[in-house]
């Protein structure tokens, strides 16, 4: 069996929807508007990430409390104007796991083993998004008990 790679601990966040804002114009402050908008309105975003797609137009992807969807579907659908996206996806009941630290820096092998050990379990990963010190995957919530097993089983926890 391989050895278990040593980390800083796994951490959970549940009862999340997932929404992707799809071909924004691929241009400064689109996603500035879009999250200064629901900042001033309270909604706390739990993970962003955004990246340009095979349109030459912008992808903004963020997850929100479930307890908020309605409120950021009001927000976001009087922005349409501002935002000019072609379209969202929502989904719901959707949770992040992350695995941390520390010294990632010395650890390369960390985020390959954890999209490996996800797959082997055959749970999608909808959305990643890593720091300095973790690495973020969006799961649906179904799949929780057996990511943890996978993870588990190549990660090594803290005593």
């Amino acid at each position: 069996m391989t050895e278990k790679i040593k980390i800083g601990g796994i951490l959970e966040t549940r009862n999340l929807v997932m929404i992707s804002i799809l071909s924004a114009p691929n241009q400064p402050g689109v996603a500035g508007k879009v999250l200064t908008v629901l900042g001033k309105n309270n909604i706390n975003i739990e993970f962003i990430t955004e990246s340009e797609n095979l349109e030459g137009t912008a992808d903004i992807t963020f997850c929100i409390k479930s307890s908020d969807k309605d409120k950021v579907r009001y927000l976001l659908s009087g922005m349409r104007g501002i935002v000019r996206a072609r379209g969202d996806k929502w989904y719901e009941h959707v949770m992040i796991l992350v695995v941390y630290g520390p010294h990632f820096r010395e650890k390369p092998t960390i985020s390959g083993k954890m999209c490996e050990q996800l797959g082997k379990y055959n749970i999608n990963i909808l959305g990643i998004s890593t720091s300095i010190s973790s690495i973020s995957c969006i799961i649906n919530e179904s799949d929780y008990d057996n990511a943890m097993k996978s993870l588990l089983e190549a990660f090594e926890l803290p005593e």
